[in-house]
């Protein structure tokens, strides 16, 4: 997995490791599970900004830091000084949702490697991913009800895309804790594997996917989350545009090359 680290970062900020194709967005907050201050979300939107212009990312990661937890959600000790009212507790769903599209909006594949808790906000964040891969040991819930408050509604789509209405309902109403092979059964995430197999799988999916060809994922990406949200600001026409580019590249006339000579194509993203 990457190990060239091209931002540090104190505990409880996000930091982002890019090694090759490769890059992972790291919620580092290991001593809180992975519980989230307003400064990391903050933070998150910004990283992935820079992150989207780098060319030579093909894939990003989201994980946890310590190998044992994906994110516990937000951090609730800070929510009696700043989420006590109305008005700020829209303000900080906002920087929470902003943060939803930022991973939404990365042009490239968002892959969550989950482990242990993936709770509220943490789910928020790895529902945002496009591909969730869970281990056997880890658990999901949305505890809101609970604690009195209201799922962003703007996040409730990329509830919708990945489960039923009714499956949303009840993890909603309930706010139960689901297993790993649940969440799987629901909808919830992709797959499930040994706890010891997960950096294995995931470095075997990213490589396949950083064999295949940039503009062609993009399109796919863009389209897909536009249809799955047919209210979003996504005009159609950018995704005929992206479909041009792809039949426009390099990368199109070495596939066809590649398949006609019978080899791997080698895709540049132009």
């Amino acid at each position: 997995m990457p190990t060239q680290t091209s931002q540090t970062a104190p505990s409880g900020n996000p930091m982002v490791v890019r090694s090759g194709q490769i890059a992972e967005l790291v919620l580092n907050a290991p001593d809180r599970k992975n519980a989230l201050p307003l400064a990391a979300w903050l933070a998150i939107p910004g990283l992935l900004a820079e992150l989207a212009l780098d060319p030579a990312i093909r894939v990003c990661i989201v994980r946890g830091a310590g190998g044992k937890s994906f994110c516990a959600g937000a951090d609730i000790s800070e929510f009696e000084a700043i989420r006590s009212t109305p008005e700020a507790a829209k303000r900080y769903d906002d920087i929470n949702v902003a943060a939803f599209k930022a991973l939404k909006a990365l042009p490239v594949p968002v892959i969550a490697a989950i482990e242990g808790p993936c709770l509220g906000g943490g789910l928020g964040i790895a529902l945002a991913c496009d591909l969730r891969i869970a281990t056997r040991s880890a658990f999901f819930a949305i505890p809101a009800a609970r604690l009195g408050l209201a799922y962003p509604p703007e996040a409730l789509g990329d509830l919708l895309e990945a489960v039923s209405p009714s499956n949303a309902k009840r993890l909603l109403f309930s706010a139960e804790r689901l297993t790993a092979e649940k969440a799987l059964d629901m909808g919830l995430v992709n797959e499930v594997v040994d706890d010891t197999e997960l950096n294995r799988h995931i470095e075997a999916l990213s490589a396949a996917l950083c064999a295949n060809a940039p503009l062609s994922l993009k399109a796919a990406k863009q389209a897909i989350n536009r249809l799955a949200q047919p209210g979003s600001q996504t005009d159609a026409a950018a995704d005929l545009a992206n479909a041009q580019a792809c039949v426009d590249s390099a990368d199109y006339r070495e596939g066809c090359r590649a398949f006609l000579e019978k080899r791997a194509p080698v895709f540049t993203g132009v």
